[in-house]
């Protein structure tokens, strides 16, 4: 890990020298533990048309106890419906619609509480999707009714931020994130601690367990993960109703850094996924600005994933092989203006004898491509294939309407080491549109097309999906 991570460190190492409050501006680290950034809220980034309250310190110091309980809290509330077609071959179509709503209330001696109730088809599902209902875990397709965080808040000044319960997870690379804009309910809360510090200078540091999870359609916190899930659009990896399969737990340490006016960034995380293994990751980006319309970008990444013990764990007890994976990334972009352009690239590899002859094992992202690798497209990626090789993704992006309007396309190819995989493309085209006469309300729409080998018996997959939501 030392052989891979030093080149890594030490080629950008020259960035790391800004002051926190250099030219006026303020890091973005520093702004995160705030008593109006609500980051259990899924939606906290998202525009909407109404339900956030802001309130200054000022405001709030004159309020009383039932004041600062419920008046200085927070809401939304988002709705949406959605119309997919997925398959390999004839493929069939899914449907859905629902609600979530987030509350936190506010703080009282630096305490708080919140949560996110889920209704997902709530009437109906087995009426729209009949045969299917079960076919479509991401939109979700089936009943989902829960209750999908619920949490006790801790803050104290900017400095230190404690969540427990049943909590979203939203600034660790490797763990799926409660928000994705393809996806209706929330993609994966966890139940355990997180605690977030910033100490200054830059540096965000992050240390957070959690013993069971609450994947995207499902109801309940358990120990299975995506692998047991089978959340992937070609079938599942390791079946349900295995304890051998399960993880106890997850434990992660991660440091965040920004500097030079928030125009670099150096992530570095360790995780224990017991039953799963021992990821060490990193990566750094920076960014060039020469004008205001025109950017660069340069980004570069790298990890290890391996079981410590020489003993048995999920892949081994389902005979696919002990888990011992390396990998690296690059990544460069430009954006001029309404155009945006990237190319990624990414290796993999281990020993034939691994799993996946060395693919990496990410146990709450794999089958969702939502890894931090730069060549992960929007189907799967060269973990959810489980496989080692190398994939470039080529990304040009449009922006129109004062930025209310948005196209993204990607071209990923792969080139695996294991057979079936090797040279499979995908072809993805994303289209939002926040409209902006009624804020809150945004059209989504994908079509997503792989292409893979014809030694691959599972033939060609494909998705297309559009949704309609609002954010109150």
């Amino acid at each position: 890990m030392k052989k891979l991570l030093y080149p890594l460190l030490v080629c950008t190492s020259f960035s790391i020298f800004a002051d926190e409050n250099e030219s006026g501006v303020e890091n973005i680290n520093a702004s995160y533990i705030r008593s109006d950034n609500y980051i259990q809220n899924p939606y906290r980034s998202i525009v909407s048309g109404g339900g956030t309250r802001n309130l200054n310190e000022s405001q709030i110091q004159e309020h009383n106890f039932a004041e600062k309980l419920f008046y200085d809290g927070t809401w939304n509330l988002e709705a949406g419906a959605s119309a997919q077609y997925t398959g390999v071959g004839a493929g069939y179509p899914n449907y859905a619609y629902g609600l979530n709503l987030f509350g936190q209330t506010g703080r009282v001696g630096g305490f708080s509480a919140g949560g996110v109730f889920t209704a997902m088809n709530p009437f109906f599902a087995a009426q729209m999707n009949g045969s299917n209902t079960n076919a479509a875990p991401f939109l979700p397709s089936n009943e989902q009714v829960t209750v999908s965080e619920a949490y006790l808040e801790y803050q104290h000044g900017n400095v230190i931020q404690v969540d427990a319960g049943y909590i979203g997870i939203n600034n660790s690379p490797w763990l799926s994130e409660n928000y994705y804009a393809n996806v209706m309910s929330p993609g994966t809360t966890y139940q355990g601690l997180l605690v977030n510090m910033y100490p200054g200078g830059g540096w965000l540091l992050t240390a957070l367990t959690f013993n069971g999870a609450q994947i995207v359609s499902e109801t309940g916190f358990t120990p299975y993960t995506f692998y047991n899930k089978g959340y992937d659009y070609l079938g599942g990896t390791i079946v349900n109703n295995n304890p051998s399969v399960t993880s106890s737990g997850t434990a992660a340490l991660g440091a965040n850094y920004t500097g030079w006016n928030n125009q670099y960034n150096l992530r570095i995380w360790g995780y224990q996924f017991n039953n799963y293994g021992t990821l060490l990751y990193a990566d750094n980006s920076i960014k060039f600005q020469p004008s205001k319309a025109l950017s660069f970008s340069l980004a570069a990444q790298a990890g290890t994933d391996n079981q410590l013990a020489n003993g048995s764990n999920a892949m081994t007890n389902d005979s696919l092989g002990q888990i011992s994976s390396n990998f690296v990334g690059l990544q460069g972009g430009v954006n001029y203006d309404w155009f945006g352009f990237s190319i990624g690239y990414n290796n993999v590899w281990g020993p034939n004898s691994a799993y996946g002859n060395g693919a990496i094992v990410t146990p709450y992202t794999y089958g969702f491509a939502t890894d931090p690798l730069y060549s992960t497209p929007y189907m799967s990626g060269l973990a959810d294939l489980g496989t080692a090789g190398s994939a470039y993704k080529l990304s040009p992006s449009f922006t129109f309407l004062n930025g209310c309007l948005s196209f993204s396309t990607a071209y990923t190819i792969f080139n695996t080491s294991i057979a079936e995989w090797n040279g499979t493309q995908e072809y993805d085209f994303t289209a939002t549109y926040n409209i902006p006469e009624i804020k809150g309300l945004t059209l989504f729409g994908v079509y997503a097309y792989q292409q893979v080998p014809d030694i691959n018996t599972s033939g060609n997959s494909y998705i297309t999906q559009i949704y309609v939501s609002y954010l109150y």
